[in-house]
């Protein structure tokens, strides 16, 4: 059928197989760039459990080289850090109060059990260690006494991890207290207690 057409249209007929083959090999490398495990379709068709779905975004020019974005599913951000809390330390330093996980890596603690003109608030920074295991680099500084002046560094290093419910989280942590200067409020030279504890949160829900 195609020596029917004009050379003009046999051309155009061509071009447009062309594109149309084209279109199909784009087709298939966007599928097989959601799936884990693509080198043997004809086994995948005859086993369904061989072929994994990797949950991803259409987005276009979004990266260099690809336009598909890999997302998490709902059961990996269940038992995600991030989010609100209310925690507790028992132990070495008794606390409580509510505590944010933030998604860059930041945390963010309001010390209920602290006297507000000693210091109730700090910051620390963490990262994900493993499944749901996460590790907590966190600093408070104030005074050691309402009314002295600065003084005061404690230093909290913990590792918690988040239950398979998402709502809860426990570990231990060991804490150190310093004595500083506004001279150098940051100098850990000078410790003046030390302990260890267990540290454990509850999630906050929104309505």
């Amino acid at each position: 059928m195609i020596r029917s057409y004009s050379r003009h249209g046999g051309k155009t007929t061509a071009l447009t197989a062309a594109l149309s083959l084209l279109g199909l090999a784009v087709a298939g490398q966007a599928g097989a760039s959601c799936m884990s495990n693509t080198a043997n379709p004809v086994a995948q068709n005859q086993n369904p459990r061989a072929m994994h779905m990797t949950p991803a975004i259409y987005r276009p020019g979004a990266m260099q080289g690809t336009s598909f974005i890999q997302v998490r599913d709902a059961a990996d951000q269940s038992e995600s850090i991030v989010g609100l809390w209310q925690f507790k330390f028992v132990g070495f330093g008794p606390d409580y109060g509510t505590q944010a996980w933030h998604s860059d890596g930041t945390e963010l603690i309001y010390s209920a059990g602290q006297n507000p003109e000693t210091g109730d608030v700090c910051q620390g920074v963490w990262r994900k260690l493993g499944p749901s295991t996460y590790s907590l680099n966190h600093i408070a500084m104030g005074r050691p006494a309402p009314g002295a002046p600065f003084g005061l560094r404690i230093h909290i290093h913990a590792v918690v991890k988040v239950d398979e419910s998402g709502n809860n989280y426990s570990g231990k942590y060991k804490a150190a207290v310093y004595s500083v200067s506004e001279v150098d409020p940051f100098d850990e030279s000078v410790e003046v207690a030390s302990g260890t504890g267990v540290m454990t949160g509850t999630r906050v829900r929104p309505d």
